[in-house]
């Protein structure tokens, strides 16, 4: 099983999917992985409700006022990233996998994503991320899929559809 210390994303129109770069060039070994529409956007759809139930502070607010809080959240983790855009990188020379599953838990204020290709049942490699790290992964995806024009909203975090309404 294959540790994955860095993430990166690269967006390629012409294969219509994201490109999952594990462990670019930190000096582990290196593993691709196209990410598909449909797995994207089944993650995507389910960021909002893990958001809701991993954050403490999301958690805490009332529910008319969740989607704003994990917005906040969100935004703010995206200015503590550090963004490399090397448009020279050549992706072609490295095979990349079809991620079949991408499995999220939450343990102790940590993320760990199990990542799953072909028809293996075991684990093919893992990573472990911060509450911060999580939400840049759910950026990129999320921006990939607006880049691709793959209909995703412009808001990642729309919690509102699920608060009861309430009279005034």
């Amino acid at each position: 099983m294959i540790n994955i210390v860095s993430l990166s994303f690269h967006f390629d129109p012409v294969e219509d999917r994201i490109r999952l770069i594990g462990n670019l060039d930190n000096g582990q070994e290196r593993v691709d992985f196209w990410l598909t529409r449909r797995l994207v956007l089944k993650l995507l759809e389910a960021a909002p409700r893990l958001v809701q139930q991993t954050s403490e502070t999301v958690s805490q607010v009332p529910l008319e006022h969740q989607a704003a809080m994990a917005q906040f959240e969100h935004d703010k983790a995206q200015q503590t990233q550090t963004v490399r855009q090397d448009v020279r990188l050549i992706h072609t020379d490295y095979h990349a996998t079809i991620l079949r599953r991408l499995d999220i838990s939450f343990l102790q204020g940590n993320y760990r994503l199990g990542f799953f290709v072909g028809d293996q049942d075991e684990m093919f490699g893992f990573s472990m991320l911060t509450h911060q790290e999580m939400h840049q992964i759910l950026f990129w995806m999320h921006n990939g899929c607006l880049q691709l024009d793959w209909g995703v909203a412009a808001s990642l975090f729309d919690l509102n559809d699920q608060a009861p309404s309430r009279l005034q």
